[in-house]
């Protein structure tokens, strides 16, 4: 539990499950948009959602909103903004909140772009992946490079400097060059975040199926490593400041949203399939749209599940590490230490010794974190915090 004075540092997030297509590396909870008065109907049940948890809080200041999905800007400008009114009208939203649309190229164009900043988001987060037609084409993705290009001018003139791009490496094919390339282009496009992630699948995905009956082979272990490190070093020279494993930003872009996550802070999940954490517990909302929206119009909450139950302090302080770590300004040991009640050099003191000889974490200043070193084999050091 967040100490006092803490709370206002809450963000919601709302799931939003509709794609154009669905892409065959992608084992989030979506599915293809169905008719216009599918989307309606769900939006409307989002609202009543809300509307329903707010009404159970105490304390309802919300720090940052994301929408993710799915493809959140398949939906009509009117559409989000009656989401943005809705979280208005029912809980307490900072005056400087980070309110967060994730997109694909293929949904946005100037006059949705202007509808969206109506709606009141100031941050996109743009599906790119890759600035190659041939990584596009595997990944499933429903826009090619010239769209993605594009579109980023678009949003460039649209006022909105606020704006991430993602990117994928070690995609089946994708060499080191043509990772090198995808880089240089997105920085020749100067956007303000940068998230790059390693492709990880899911062995249910379509890609996953493709590469266990041979048709495409996985990147090897060590070109992925040279990707990622490549990726470092061409986008800290470009001007960004990489502030969590996976994640770059220029000064004062970092996502404040997914910085609520890697500090442990609690966040409500709206929406079917979105993931909430309060009071110890992360749960999240059944993965089932057809539930999820008769639920809503008969006025009750959707059925949760439960992912994992902290009552006890260990798995809280477990959890809480594993995410730190991925900052790279990592742990604040005397914060960390007065807010859970447990010191960490003394309760984890062979795990920490064994990584520091080993040159995979460091203390400094107060701060534990990994070395850089660390950041591309982090798991194998964070599993250890659990045993």
């Amino acid at each position: 539990m967040a100490v006092s004075g803490e709370l206002v540092n809450r963000g919601l997030y709302i799931h939003i499950p509709f794609c154009i297509k669905k892409c065959s590396y992608c084992d989030f909870y979506s599915m293809p948009a169905g008719s216009s008065g599918m989307l309606k109907r769900y939006v409307k049940a989002v609202q009543k959602e809300l509307e329903i948890k707010a009404a159970s809080l105490a304390d309802k200041r919300m720090k940052t909103v994301y929408a993710g999905g799915g493809t959140p800007s398949i939906l009509a400008g009117e559409e989000l903004k009656s989401i943005i009114d809705a979280v208005r009208e029912y809980l307490d939203l900072d005056d400087n909140a980070e309110i967060s649309l994730e997109a694909n190229p293929a949904t946005l164009d100037a006059g949705k772009l202007k509808a969206i900043r109506k709606a009141g988001f100031n941050r996109i987060s743009l599906g790119v992946q890759s600035f190659q037609d041939d990584d596009l084409h595997i990944l499933g993705r429903s826009h090619n490079a010239r769209d993605a290009v594009n579109t980023i001018k678009v949003i460039q003139d649209s006022g909105i400097s606020n704006y991430n791009l993602d990117l994928i490496y070690g995609i089946p094919g994708q060499t080191i060059s043509k990772w090198e390339e995808t880089l240089g282009i997105a920085l020749e496009l100067e956007p303000a975040h940068l998230s790059v992630y390693l492709l990880q699948l899911d062995e249910n995905t379509p890609l996953a199926v493709d590469i266990g009956k041979g048709r495409f082979q996985l990147t090897g272990e060590d070109s992925e490593a040279q990707m990622y490190d490549m990726g470092i070093d061409m986008i800290e020279q470009g001007g960004f400041e990489q502030y969590e494993i996976s994640n770059f930003a220029r000064p004062g872009y970092e996502c404040q949203h997914n910085l609520i996550y890697w500090k442990a802070r609690e966040y409500m999940g709206i929406g079917a399939g979105a993931v909430s954490f309060t009071d110890k517990r992360r749960y999240i909302n059944k993965k089932d749209l057809n539930h999820y929206l008769w639920a809503l119009d008969k006025g009750r909450a959707s059925e949760v599940e439960e992912l994992e139950n902290m009552m006890d302090q260990q798995e809280l302080v477990a959890d809480a590490i594993i995410l730190g770590l991925r900052m790279c300004d990592g742990i604040n040991l005397e914060q960390f230490d007065f807010r859970y009640g447990i010191k960490i050099l003394d309760y984890y003191k062979d795990i920490i010794e064994k990584y520091i000889d080993r040159g995979l974490l460091n203390i400094s200043k107060g701060q534990l974190r990994f070395t850089r070193r660390a950041y591309f084999i982090s798991n194998e050091v964070l599993c250890h915090f659990t045993a």
